[in-house]
């Protein structure tokens, strides 16, 4: 699923549909709808989602503190993929849609190689601006690329980092999807001088059979996101990615600039300010609860625990 909504871990493809948007774009105003009204002070929002259920969960957190607050807010089908949502940004299709930080700054710039928070987010507005788009503040919450171990192997092994790793490589065993092997083995040896463990292809994006080989033993690492909720339902231990190797993956509202307003962005600040990985975490594991709630319902707890809505 992710390779098509986020590529996640394949930053190298991410950067899919912006060029060609763009040259789509160069015989006129890239913002231009054909609708006269399309203004700065708009309070008509369209918001878009990438199609999977965290997606669709942070559409409805930032969309109804917007529609809470006076604006006219509508719900896009989802767009699934960067190639079909920025386009849709720029012709006016929606108007915002919660990204990804990494991701977000490598589709608008091919050549960006930031990979903290602080310096993505400090590249962002230059990348951004040529296609007519801004964003708002990231949210601390995160879903990226973490390396996984057990509770019992982090304590028999003293891990914390990624670089604990280093000194019991050649006993490790690390499952991930195939791609991750020819993307990350070199930056993990030089960057943490975690080399020489075996690798294990699991193709399911750190999903059942990640886990379930990981429980085993079969595998002592694990490439799971940060928001998987097995991580927290097993009692799972994320090592520190002190030296910033996968790019960080924020959740950051993008949306057209021409919605851009001071009221608009307090808002999407508001909600971001709140936003933890661990409410993430909460977030997802609710979705998936044996009574399937709605991704609206899910948002409407968060947003009321939180103080959004009364």
């Amino acid at each position: 699923m992710f390779t098509i909504t986020r590529g996640r871990a394949a930053a190298s493809v991410i950067a899919l549909g912006l060029t060609v948007s763009l040259a789509a774009c160069a015989s006129g105003d890239p913002l231009d709808t054909g609708d006269d009204t399309d203004t700065g002070d708009s309070t008509s929002i369209i918001i878009g989602s990438q199609g999977f259920p965290e997606a669709d969960i942070l559409a409805q957190v930032y969309g109804q503190v917007l529609a809470a607050n006076g604006f006219e807010v509508e719900y896009a089908d989802p767009t699934g993929a960067r190639e079909a949502f920025i386009p849709a940004l720029q012709d006016g299709s929606i108007d915002l849609i919660p990204d990804y930080a990494g991701n977000l700054l490598y589709g608008a710039d091919d050549a960006a190689t930031a990979t903290s928070l602080d310096d993505i987010v400090a590249a962002l507005p230059a990348a951004l601006e040529p296609l007519g788009l801004e964003a708002s503040d990231a949210a601390a919450a995160e879903d990226s690329d973490a390396l996984v171990v057990t509770s019992e192997f982090a304590t028999a092994n003293n891990l914390t980092s990624i670089g604990d790793l280093a000194p019991i490589a050649s006993t490790v065993t690390l499952g991930a999807n195939t791609e991750f092997e020819g993307r990350w083995r070199d930056g993990l040896a030089e960057t943490y001088g975690f080399e020489g463990f075996t690798f294990k292809p699991i193709d399911d994006f750190g999903g059942p059979a990640t886990l379930d080989e990981l429980l085993k033993n079969s595998i002592q690492v694990a490439d799971i996101y940060t928001t998987t909720p097995s991580i927290k339902q097993n009692d799972l231990v994320v090592l520190e990615d002190d030296e910033d190797l996968f790019a960080a993956q924020n959740i950051i509202p993008l949306f057209n600039a021409s919605i851009s307003s001071d009221e608009l962005i307090e808002l999407l600040n508001s909600v971001s300010a709140k936003l933890t990985t661990d409410d993430l975490l909460d977030l997802n594991e609710a979705y998936g609860a044996d009574d399937k709630p709605t991704a609206a319902a899910v948002a409407t707890a968060w947003l009321t625990d939180n103080g959004f809505l009364k």
